[in-house]
């Protein structure tokens, strides 16, 4: 786990809540942090839809509490029973995802106990202090999340795929030249198979986000496509490798020169990528990868049709089966050939057309 923002964030909105209770003259202030810690999502949009669940979430709590107490008093047994109503609710209006501060709420309230020491006047008064605590920690993760340190996905986006996409050319190289050990590399396809779903995982938080600002509306709309297309582009290139790796060992029986003719088309097809990831961090002008994209029809056939003559030319049945599955590899590569183009398409319009829109500013890491 790295230190970055979200860690900061949180220890931000904690203090933030810690103060705002204590000039509130509020306790326990350990409820609020509590919550402030629950509450803290990984962007602004979901941050602010989920600030209405969280309340509705804890009023049902802490109603739920209070006539629990009110008709049972409180021991073991109703806590438990109340947990179990409140959760039951809170799934048939769907509001599973704020299930765990509600429960804060109900363990909050409850464990005042009402009884000789305390009337029912004081015992409400309590639990609206103590739903009061929940909702400053849920308010002041909402306030850090909205101004402290907004994430900046474009970044995290454009240096994540670089640096995955870097860790798939490698292994894709070394199946290409068969110079790999195959369950190493198994292994590597199956983590790296992980990244590319963390990766798509960013993009739909991306997505989720919404501009605050009405001129921005059309300049974020178009990141986001931008940077949907590098997530498929790096996705594309990641099944290609997969392909690749199922597949070794029939490679075995195709010809040398249908090999180096997949070489060849994977090489400049990586090179088109890697320069259409350039053109993002705005290093090189967008016509400067038209070189790759005209350098993919060196061969007068195309891969398939390549494909096609060396298969009819075959003889034996069981070379034939295993050309047949390179079928697989083939469509994987034409796939992650279209998604380069489409990325590329994108980046030109979006520099060309759109240049008064907000720049992209990408700045570079050097750690995934």
């Amino acid at each position: 786990m790295k230190f970055g923002a979200r860690i900061l964030k949180t220890g931000i909105a904690v203090v933030l809540t810690l103060l705002v209770v204590q000039l509130l003259g509020l306790t326990p202030g350990l409820i609020a942090g509590i919550a402030a810690v629950n509450a803290l999502q990984p962007n602004v949009h979901r941050s602010i839809s989920q600030t209405w669940n969280q309340f509705r979430g804890n009023i049902i709590g802490a109603i739920s509490a209070i006539v629990m107490v009110l008709l049972f008093e409180s021991n073991l047994i109703v806590i438990g029973l109340t947990i179990i109503l409140v959760l039951s609710i809170l799934m048939f209006f769907n509001l599973q995802s704020v299930s765990s501060l509600a429960v804060v709420t109900v363990i909050a309230i409850m464990d005042e106990p009402l009884g000789a020491d305390m009337t029912t006047g004081d015992f409400l008064q309590t639990a609206i202090i103590r739903f009061s605590l929940v909702m400053i920690g849920v308010l002041c993760a909402l306030v850090i999340n909205l101004f402290i340190i907004p994430p900046k996905y474009e970044d995290r986006l454009y240096n994540h795929s670089v640096v995955i996409s870097n860790d798939i050319f490698k292994l894709i190289r070394l199946e290409l030249n068969g110079a790999s050990d195959a369950i190493t590399i198994r292994k590597d396809v199956k983590s790296l198979d992980k990244r590319v779903t963390k990766l798509e995982t960013l993009y739909a938080w991306y997505e989720e986000e919404k501009p605050y600002l009405r001129k921005t509306k059309l300049g974020d709309l178009r990141s986001k496509i931008l940077f949907r297309q590098v997530v498929q582009m790096t996705r594309n290139a990641w099944y290609v490798l997969e392909s690749l790796n199922k597949l070794e060992n029939d490679y075995k029986y195709l010809t040398e020169d249908f090999i180096n003719r997949i070489r060849y088309e994977m090489d400049l097809l990586i090179a088109y990528h890697e320069q259409v990831l350039l053109k993002i961090s705005e290093k090189i002008p967008p016509e400067t990868s038209e070189y790759y994209q005209d350098n993919l029809y060196h061969y007068e056939n195309t891969l398939i049709e390549h494909f096609l003559d060396d298969y009819h030319k075959l003889i034996s049945e069981d070379v034939r089966l295993r050309y047949e599955n390179i079928l697989n590899s083939i469509t994987a590569i034409n796939e992650y050939h279209t998604s380069i183009e489409n990325a590329d398409r994108i980046t030109n319009s979006y520099f060309k057309y759109h240049a008064n829109d907000e720049d992209l500013s990408i700045t570079e890491e050097t750690l995934d």
